[in-house]
């Protein structure tokens, strides 16, 4: 006893906690482990996610599953809903190259806008994660000033800049990178360039978080053993972030092939994404049901995609530091 005593109190002198202390903290915690848990916690939890789980079922489970429900069905103007279920309006939607075309026009936008936000907005969310706290709070606010925004006003005032006439083609032609205005409207490209502008935020608000978890003693470790910054970059912080990439990705292309004014201001007629044809369906040609099948073809061929990107990064090795 007086052994452990005097170890003790050295143990005290140098600011460590004593075995004494060590081995009842060890006891208190295994017995809060071995302790039963009360039956009222699983009903605390379910009231407690109920309100949740209401409005979840409500507005937004409900009117996806009617809406699956009408897409089986038929509906004409004026007249009444046939319920029986048929395949009629998918059958006429992969039969007509037109709306297939469409389909993959709205994935390819929806691809294109993910790629360029991963790689505008990746280096934003490092630089905002390693920034001085003093700053942080400063570049945050202008990086959500673009959200903050109508996507109304965002897409004129790129139809302003994007014009042929506008400030981004007179300063191309004034320092002779073209001979001639470029077409960035009613296009691909401006498209792409309007819905980017509202992806990078989103991105580096989810990637944020993560960069700022990965210990930077790593990345300094990994220059102290002779790694340049570009290879401890892609080989120690990227696949640590490989979730937060996940997330945004997902966040962005949901966004993206969804989107409706930023598409039908900037990609004008040329340009028809799934999401400008649902909504001519249902306010324009009053074809319900066929609207219904657009918005189902929409919305399972992203969770399509979600899954299969979830299970392919499920399936990577963990990242390892070597």
């Amino acid at each position: 006893m007086d052994v452990r005593r005097r170890d003790d109190a050295v143990s005290r002198d140098r600011g460590q906690i004593p075995r004494d202390d060590v081995d009842e903290r060890r006891t208190e915690i295994d017995a809060m482990r071995r302790r039963p848990r009360g039956a009222s916690e699983p009903f605390v939890a379910a009231a407690l996610l109920l309100p949740y789980g209401l409005v979840l079922g409500i507005f937004f489970l409900a009117p996806i599953a009617r809406e699956a429900l009408l897409s089986f069905q038929h509906y004409a103007v004026g007249g009444p809903l046939d319920p029986r279920l048929r395949l009629d309006n998918y059958a006429r939607l992969f039969n007509d190259p037109f709306y297939v075309r469409s389909l993959f026009a709205t994935l390819k936008v929806g691809a294109l806008v993910t790629a360029l936000t991963l790689l505008l907005g990746y280096p934003v969310a490092y630089s905002l994660a390693r920034a001085r706290a003093g700053s942080r709070w400063v570049l945050r606010l202008l990086l959500l000033a673009p959200l903050l925004v109508s996507v109304v006003i965002r897409s004129y005032g790129w139809i302003i800049l994007l014009a042929q006439s506008g400030p981004v083609n007179q300063a191309l032609l004034t320092m002779h990178v073209v001979s001639q205005p470029v077409k960035f409207l009613f296009n691909l490209p401006g498209v792409v360039v309007g819905l980017v502008e509202v992806g990078v935020p989103l991105v580096a608000l989810t990637l944020v978080g993560v960069v700022e978890n990965v210990d930077i003693d790593l990345e300094e470790a990994a220059l102290t053993l002779g790694a340049s910054r570009i290879r401890t970059f892609v080989e120690v912080v990227i696949p640590l972030t490989v979730p937060g990439i996940l997330a945004g990705s997902m966040l962005v292309f949901a966004v993206s092939v969804a989107s409706f004014v930023t598409p039908a201001l900037l990609g004008g007629p040329a340009l028809l994404v799934l999401a400008t044809l649902i909504y001519q369906q249902f306010m324009v040609a009053l074809d319900w049901s066929f609207g219904a099948a657009l918005a189902m073809t929409l919305l399972v061929a992203s969770l399509l995609i979600f899954v299969v990107s979830t299970k392919i990064v499920a399936k990577r090795p963990a990242a390892r530091i070597t």
